[in-house]
């Protein structure tokens, strides 16, 4: 994964330097190559992964990692009830999220080889339905649980500012599209990106 995240870096200064794209172009200077496998939770089980996931909607980095400590020895088991997730930070509509991805995921068992094998419509059937997991958290879950390596957040906030802050959005148009087949790449250096110029 090393070698394949200086091959991205390497492709990404190219596409950058041939569209023009001088303020992405100066960030991919700045930074050095960002590797996929870094941000994959590969010690946690799929229903671990999620609930993580959740917590961390909308709430920062530091935020979301004090309350996974508490939450994280909670959801652990197969058996959980709303009681259990009682003075561990979470709004009420967190816990009900939790309780019911613990409970589905805990029945319902799928493995990161059978979920490569999905396409985007049955990775949809199987997540959507579950209160808490909208597309960007399914997206999240393409990104950082299977590896899928070109996977877009229209819906994250700080990438959607990272775009206008490093792209000419009026004359590039879905800029994006251009570092496909690596889009997920593309949106980790945008995450990266606007924590310089905050």
């Amino acid at each position: 994964m090393v070698l394949k995240s200086k091959l991205v870096h390497t492709k990404f200064i190219d596409i950058a330097s041939k569209n023009n794209h001088l303020e992405f172009l100066k960030l991919l200077n700045l930074l050095d190559p960002i590797n996929l496998s870094d941000r994959s939770n590969h010690d946690l089980s799929l229903k671990l992964f999620i609930i993580k996931t959740i917590i961390g909607q909308q709430v920062s980095v530091k935020a979301a990692d004090a309350v996974w400590s508490k939450v994280k020895p909670v959801v652990d088991g197969d058996i959980l009830n709303l009681a259990d997730l009682e003075n561990k930070g979470l709004s009420k509509m967190k816990k009900v999220y939790v309780e019911g991805a613990h409970n589905y995921f805990s029945k319902n068992k799928f493995s990161r080889s059978f979920l490569k094998k999905c396409s985007k419509k049955e990775l949809e059937d199987i997540f959507l339905n579950i209160k808490g997991i909208g597309p960007w958290t399914l997206n999240v879950i393409r990104m950082f649980y299977i590896n899928d390596e070109d996977i877009w957040l229209p819906e994250d906030l700080v990438i959607k500012k990272s775009l206008m802050h490093f792209f000419d959005i009026e004359k590039d148009k879905n800029p994006f599209n251009l570092y496909s087949p690596y889009k997920t790449y593309f949106c980790m250096y945008l995450w990266a990106g606007s924590k310089l110029f905050k």
